[in-house]
């Protein structure tokens, strides 16, 4: 099995070099100081999975074919990605997404055969500390695998799985990742905006009776949504899901501050139009409102067009 990092910032670091400590053939792609200090020196993975020192990573050379290609860029570069791993992915290589947002699945599945197109749902944070250093911070549950087309190959997905576990992640396998990768981003959607725009980590966001109030309508209109789209959430009504989202999701990641938080002070661009701006597109087709995703959206666009500092 040959592995493929296409985007290695924090996240595709701790699963590209945990595949690679655990003796895989793993190759990297991505640009900044980041990579080019794993290029060069190779690295260190640390925080609450241990303390773990890379070699240095290699890039595909020309002509080399990937078994499995994981794909961890930010949404926005899905396609431009897509455009690469279509040339690099082995004629029966799968390609899988540990994206936030909605919409890459079905980027991957139109640019690379649904058959070869695999969901995932992460929830785990990592961070880039310092160039070569990624810190692994909070955990709430393992990661999940699914294919879109009963026709995908299951051995090897099953064997995909089989080597994140022993390099130290937990995985495993569903039968329907759709709702998975919907829950996730019904989580993001709720917190990680909204984080980002007041400046505070996702249990601050918990423990205010209006930042509640505000998360519970934004959780409301994304099931309306959903129901109109035919996707089924994790629990069937959103008053339910809110209690379990306050009482059980975010206390695990309570300390944790939005990656989009860390886009905005850093002046780069964030996911929200593949979050609560997805949320946003989807209800207009439906002719669903969505005036919370909406405001939050465009408060998103103008902290992005205002960098802090």
């Amino acid at each position: 099995m040959r592995y493929l990092i296409m985007g290695t910032g924090a996240l595709g670091t701790v699963f590209g070099g945990l595949l690679q400590r655990a003796g895989h053939a793993v190759a990297f792609l991505g640009r900044g100081a980041h990579f080019q200090r794993l290029i060069t020196a190779g690295g260190f993975i640390d925080g609450i999975w241990g303390e773990h020192p890379l070699a240095p990573v290699t890039q595909p050379h020309p002509g080399d074919l990937y078994d499995v290609i994981f794909l961890t860029v930010k949404s926005f570069d899905t396609a431009t990605a897509l455009r690469q791993a279509v040339n690099l992915a082995a004629p029966d290589g799968l390609v899988v997404s540990l994206q936030n947002g909605l919409g890459n699945i079905e980027i991957i599945a139109r640019e690379c055969g649904v058959r070869r197109t695999i969901g995932g749902r992460v929830i785990f944070g990592a961070q880039v500390a310092e160039p070569g250093r990624v810190t692994v911070t909070v955990y709430a549950d393992p990661v999940l695998l699914g294919a879109i087309d009963p026709g995908a190959p299951a051995a090897r997905l099953d064997l995909v799985s089989q080597h994140l576990n022993d390099g130290g992640i937990p995985t495993r396998i569903v039968p329907d990742i759709i709702p998975q990768v919907w829950g996730k981003a019904l989580y993001n959607c709720a917190l990680n905006p909204l984080g980002a725009v007041l400046g505070v980590p996702y249990g601050a966001l918990g423990d205010h009776p209006d930042t509640r109030d505000l998360m519970r309508h934004i959780i409301e209109e994304i099931y309306q949504v959903a129901k109109a789209k035919g996707i089924r959430l994790p629990l069937s009504q959103p008053d339910d899901y809110f209690r379990h989202f306050l009482e059980n999701l975010v206390p695990p990641t309570a300390a944790h501050w939005p990656s989009m938080w860390q886009d905005l002070q850093a002046g780069r661009p964030t996911e929200i139009e593949a979050l609560n701006g997805a949320i946003c597109r989807y209800g207009r087709e439906w002719e669903i409102p969505t005036p919370y995703n909406d405001a939050l959206t465009r408060l998103v666009r103008f902290r992005q067009s205002h960098p802090a500092g």
